[in-house]
């Protein structure tokens, strides 16, 4: 399967960070609204003229192999991480700043 083409600004590796200003995260979100690639649904936002369902987000990419494959913690073909914290129910990928999804809510909180 061919790669899509980024639509994003995400920063690589070699800055230091990966991901975008939003999430240090080693994987791209398939944006299943319009199939194009985004670091976040911020950045996907930002750039059109409609919002994305981090709810309804079911595939990403990585980063480094570039292989499309359902959303979860490691890539399947490169074992990269994708996110120290994954949620499976927001497609949230981080950095661990002690988040947590609250049930009560329904998406993911940082404890303070």
């Amino acid at each position: 399967m061919a790669a899509l083409a980024r639509e994003d600004g995400a920063r690589g590796q070699e800055q230091g960070r990966r991901g975008c200003e939003h999430y240090d995260r080693g994987c791209l979100l398939k944006a299943p609204c319009c199939d194009k690639l985004y670091t976040c649904r911020l950045c996907h936002d930002n750039k059109e003229d409609h919002q994305l369902d981090r709810f309804k987000v079911k595939e990403v990419q990585c980063v480094n192999c570039e292989k499309i494959q359902h959303a979860q913690k490691f890539c399947e073909e490169c074992s990269t991480l994708f996110g120290e914290y994954y949620c499976s129910i927001c497609h949230l990928f981080d950095k661990d700043k002690k988040q947590y999804h609250c049930e009560s809510c329904g998406i993911c909180r940082y404890c303070m």
